[in-house]
């Protein structure tokens, strides 16, 4: 492909993008030419090269240079990416290299992996542009491929500090269960993706279980705030090993805790609670030695095609509140 006029002289080109004077390290060339593309090639930390129409490299900073273990710049003039990538790797390069000569239109900030002469994976940011000779035809391309490897490392951490910190905003410290924040936003969604089950003629049950730790401001009396805690972190790890993996266990505030059972009508969440409730009845927290027995109340209901959230917990409620007027360590519902 041709840019402009031959005839604009060789002043008007040096001033267009992508134009580089191939001649520049000839005797020929001005002092000024090839002071500038010696301290291109020297000091530049960007890896810089520059390639024939067939993608075979015909001039490379040092940092270039030194990305693959080279010493000089005659051990890459000659090669072309197939001689030092993957193949597929190579075969995405070219086929970049030859639209950018066809179309005479560069390609700006592409990532690209790479390994570089110590085994280490390098990501870059690379642009291509297109190499006019002097005549004003594209005789190949350049490139510079800056090292973004530390930055995206950054973004990685970022993420992943960003994705531990959504997920502590949902678990609650002390239990290791979710919280009332995530128990509210996941029983909405529950009831309404099951209201949409049954719009559609499916089987669709659930209950909601709230359970309550037995006299637990006399635990806190009789052992102390320790053992308080203690038994709050007993709780939550119980309730999550004595149900099922569809069951959802959270702290619902205080010594109150939570748990939504999918796919379950009343029958069954009656008998996966009173065998929670037998647990800790048999199983008391041994803590340095000694047992702290406790117990725990449960009212359970069913998903009767409540409207709001609200209602279905104050159901719940209720009936937790009768297993406790009834003496306690019982399921009600």
């Amino acid at each position: 492909m041709k840019r402009g006029d031959a005839s604009d002289g060789q002043a008007g080109r040096a001033n267009r993008p992508g134009y580089l004077h191939l001649e520049a390290h000839q005797p020929s060339a001005r002092l000024g030419d090839t002071l500038i593309l010696d301290t291109l090639l020297d000091q530049m930390q960007d890896a810089v090269y520059f390639k024939d129409a067939a993608s075979r490299f015909i001039l490379n900073n040092r940092a270039h240079i030194a990305h693959f273990g080279r010493k000089s710049q005659e051990e890459l003039v000659g090669l072309s990416d197939a001689d030092l990538y993957p193949k597929a790797c190579a075969e995405a390069c070219r086929q970049d290299e030859v639209q950018v000569m066809k179309t005479g239109r560069p390609l700006l900030d592409r990532v690209e992996q790479a390994v570089n002469a110590q085994g280490e994976a390098i990501t870059y940011s690379t642009c291509k542009y297109p190499l006019y000779g002097s005549d004003g035809q594209i005789v190949g391309t350049w490139g510079i491929s800056h090292d973004i490897t530390k930055l995206v490392k950054a973004e990685e951490e970022v993420a992943r500090a960003n994705a531990k910190l959504r997920a502590l905003s949902l678990v609650d410290e002390l239990s290791g269960l979710y919280n009332r924040r995530h128990f509210d936003h996941l029983l909405k969604i529950t009831m309404d993706l099951f209201a949409r089950k049954r719009l559609g003629r499916c089987k669709a049950d659930f209950c909601l279980a709230l359970l309550d730790v037995d006299h637990f401001k006399k635990i806190n009396d009789k052992y102390g705030h320790v053992t308080g805690d203690a038994v709050i972190r007993y709780v939550g790890s119980q309730m999550t090993a004595h149900t099922r993996s569809s069951d959802t266990a959270f702290r619902y505030g205080g010594d109150e805790f939570a748990l939504i059972l999918q796919d379950t009508d009343l029958p069954a969440g009656r008998e996966i609670g009173e065998r929670l409730r037998r647990h800790f009845e048999q199983n008391p927290l041994m803590l340095n030695g000694s047992e702290v027995p406790l117990t725990v109340s449960l009212g359970i209901v069913g998903y009767q095609d409540e409207k709001t959230a609200s209602e279905l917990v104050l159901k719940a409620d209720r009936e937790l509140y009768q297993a406790k007027s009834e003496g306690r360590n019982r399921l009600c519902g």
